[in-house]
């Protein structure tokens, strides 16, 4: 999966979440910690170890 196309889809707001599943986290991890606004996603763990990163909106 291509998750830098996906992160900045989600800082676009073309999508409201991305799911990331266990298996694919570390992967994910080793993108997610180079990409510039990762101070304004935040993710939430779901049962089964699935965590759903989502645009922190000021509020």
């Amino acid at each position: 999966m291509d998750y830098q196309s996906k992160l900045d889809q989600l800082w676009d707001q073309k999508i409201d979440q991305l799911e990331v599943k266990p298996d694919e986290f570390m992967n994910f991890q080793e993108v997610f910690r180079n990409y510039s606004h990762r101070s304004q996603i935040r993710g939430e763990a779901q049962r089964g170890g699935t965590i759903l990163y989502k645009l922190v909106q000021d509020e």
